[in-house]
């Protein structure tokens, strides 16, 4: 409990439900920082067993809370067999961001489906690669890939 001395975020925290707002067959969650933009499959041609989502800004504890609702929704689908996460317009990842994506890959395998992350920014592979999490996301670990796994340091 709060004995008047707590402190308040600084952010403002908007409710994901109040934060949606549907365009066509895709939904962007939030605004500003931390924005979700969601492809279901729904539309003609798609795969509706894949759900695409496209978060964009910074992941980290005052924003990742969007990311973390529309990944719980995607796994609520009942045909779901993928989750893609494009990391293209994340220019920032904390661990808040990074353990989100854990759970929500090891809650997509207890589904039988597959979650990963694609096209991560030079920064945000970074993190991915020092956490140790991007071949649990389904990226290739640079490490492993044909050649020496040490490098010399200059």
């Amino acid at each position: 409990m709060c004995d008047g001395r707590c402190r308040q975020p600084a952010v403002p925290v908007v409710p994901y439900a109040a934060a949606i707002g549907m365009v066509g067959g895709r939904t962007m969650a939030g605004g500003g920082e931390g924005s979700v933009e969601r492809s279901t499959g729904a539309g003609s041609g798609e795969d509706p067993g894949r759900v695409t989502l496209r978060p964009a800004g910074e992941l980290d504890i005052s924003t990742v809370g969007t990311l973390e609702a529309a990944l719980t929704d995607a796994l609520a689908r009942p045909s779901l067999r993928e989750i893609v996460v494009d990391l293209a317009e994340v220019r920032f990842l904390d661990s808040s961001g990074v353990r989100v994506l854990v759970l929500a890959a090891t809650a997509a395998r207890e589904r039988d489906a597959v979650l990963r992350v694609t096209d991560p920014q030079p920064v945000v592979a970074r993190v991915l690669q020092i956490t140790a999490v991007g071949p649990l996301l389904g990226l290739a670990d640079p490490l492993r890939a044909d050649g020496p796994t040490w490098r010399r340091l200059t």
